[in-house]
C-alpha cells in the first residue's frame, strides 16, 4: 500500500503543474472535410508505443509491449460527401524479424449530413469506440488486427451515438472453423445543453458471437453480451488550472447465452463509480470497481471475476481501487508525445497491479493533386 501512496503523491505534483483535455493515444481517424472534394491526399497514421504491465496475481500476467503501428494510405474525395481510403496497416513488435501483422485497409465513407456518417470496410476505432476498460481492453488497439465491417455514427446536440459490426472471421461453405463477429453500441444521451455543465446518460453494449450454418466445424455456438449504462456529470471551469471535473456512476451486466456455457457463471453484474479531473495537457481518473460474477469477452482481464489466465480460478466478488493518469504534449500539428500510468489495487487480496506507457502519435496529410472523378 505504501507504493500506491507514493504514486498518488507523485501524481498530485504532476497534476498541479500540468493538467488538460481528455487524453488518449488511440486517435487516428481523419475528420471528414467537405472542402476537400476532388482532392487526393497521402495520409500517414502512426503509433509508437512502449507499455509495461506489472501485474501480480491470477487474473492477468505481466507483459511488456514495444513496437509500432504504421498505416500509410491514399485518401480521395470523389464528392463533398464521400471519401475513399486505401492503404496498408503494418504492425511491428520490436525484436521480431518480421511484421506481426500486415494487412490491407480500405474504407468507403459516406456523410449525407452533418449528423450521420456511414463507414464500410475498415472502421473508425478512435478511442476504442469510447468503451470503458471493463467492456473493452484498450491494448486490443495494438494487439489485434484492424476492425472491418460496417459502422454508423450519429451526432446531434442531444445524442452522440455509434453502432458497428466488426466481422472477425468470415466463413465459406464447409470451412473447418466458425464465423466470429462483434456487435457494439456506444454513446451518450445529453440531458441538457449548457456549455458550463453537462448531464448525460452513457450507454455501452458489446455482443460477441461465434457460430455459423455452413461450416463443417463441430464447435458450439457462443453468444456473450455485456451492457453498461449510468449517469455522468461534467463541469467546465474557466480561469483555472483544472479545466473540468466529472463524476460518473456506471452499472454493468453480463450474460452468457451460449449453447454450451464457456464461463463459470452465466450472469453477473458490477458497479463502477468514478471521478476525474482534466487540465491543459493531462487527465486523472479515480474509481472503485465492485463486481459479482462478472465476465466480459472483450474487456480487461483485471476487471473480471473469472481468471482467464488461470483456468478454473475465480472469485465470486472482485473489488478494485483504480487510478488512471494521462499526460500528452503536442510537438507539432498532428504529432503528440504522451505517457500513461494505470494503477489497480485489489482490495480483497491486498495486491497492487500497475502499468506504465509512453507513446508517440503521428497523423499527417499531404496534398497530392486534384483529381476529377470520372464515371
Amino acid at each position: 500500500m505504501k507504493k500506491i501512496t507514493i504514486l498518488i503523491l507523485l501524481l498530485t505534483i504532476l497534476v498541479n503543474i500540468s493538467f488538460g483535455q481528455a487524453i488518449n493515444p488511440y486517435f487516428h481517424f481523419k475528420d471528414f472535410n467537405k472542402a476537400d472534394s476532388s482532392k487526393l491526399f497521402l495520409r500517414f497514421e502512426n503509433l509508437n508505443f512502449v507499455k509495461n504491465n506489472e501485474y501480480n496475481g491470477e487474473f492477468s500476467k505481466g507483459a511488456t509491449w514495444v513496437g509500432y503501428l504504421a498505416t500509410p494510405k491514399l485518401v480521395y474525395y470523389p464528392s463533398s460527401n464521400f471519401r475513399i481510403e486505401a492503404g496498408v496497416r503494418l504492425q511491428k513488435y520490436s525484436g521480431r524479424v518480421n511484421f506481426t501483422e500486415t494487412e490491407p485497409v480500405f474504407s468507403a465513407i459516406y456523410k449525407p449530413s452533418n449528423k450521420i456518417e456511414f463507414i464500410m470496410g475498415s472502421l473508425n476505432q478512435n478511442n476504442n469506440h469510447d468503451l470503458s476498460e471493463p467492456m473493452f481492453e484498450p491494448e486490443r488497439y495494438f494487439m489485434e488486427t484492424a476492425e472491418n465491417g460496417f459502422q454508423l455514427l450519429y451526432n446531434t446536440q442531444k445524442l452522440d451515438f455509434q453502432t458497428w459490426i466488426n466481422w472477425e472471421q468470415f466463413i465459406l461453405e464447409n470451412d473447418p472453423f466458425q464465423e466470429r463477429f462483434t456487435f457494439g453500441i456506444s454513446g451518450k444521451w445529453k440531458l441538457n445543453h449548457s456549455k458550463e455543465s453537462n448531464l448525460f446518460v452513457p450507454l455501452e453494449v458489446i455482443i460477441t458471437h461465434r457460430g455459423g450454418e455452413i461450416d463443417s466445424s463441430d464447435g458450439s455456438v457462443q453468444t456473450v453480451a455485456n451492457y453498461g449504462s449510468g449517469l455522468a456529470f461534467k463541469k467546465q471551469i474557466e480561469n483555472s488550472t483544472i479545466k473540468s471535473w466529472y463524476v460518473k456512476a456506471m452499472a454493468y451486466y453480463f450474460s452468457d447465452n451460449s449453447s454450451e456455457k464457456e464461463f463459470i457463471f452465466d450472469k453477473g453484474h458490477a458497479l463502477y463509480p468514478q471521478v476525474g479531473f482534466t487540465t491543459k495537457n493531462a487527465q486523472l481518473n479515480l474509481g472503485y470497481w465492485n463486481a459479482y460474477h462478472f465476465a466480459s469477452s472483450r474487456g480487461s482481464k483485471l476487471f473480471q471475476t473469472i481468471a482467464i489466465d488461470t483456468p478454473g480460478y475465480f472469485e465470486d466478488r472482485r473489488e478494485l481501487a483504480t487510478l488512471n493518469y494521462y499526460h500528452e504534449h503536442k510537438i507539432a500539428s498532428g504529432i503528440h508525445f504522451g505517457g500513461k500510468l494505470d494503477v489497480y489495487y485489489d482490495l480483497k487480496n491486498s495486491k497492487e497491479n500497475w502499468a506504465a506507457a509512453i507513446y508517440l502519435r503521428i497523423n499527417g496529410d499531404f496534398f497530392l493533386k486534384k483529381v476529377k472523378w470520372n464515371k
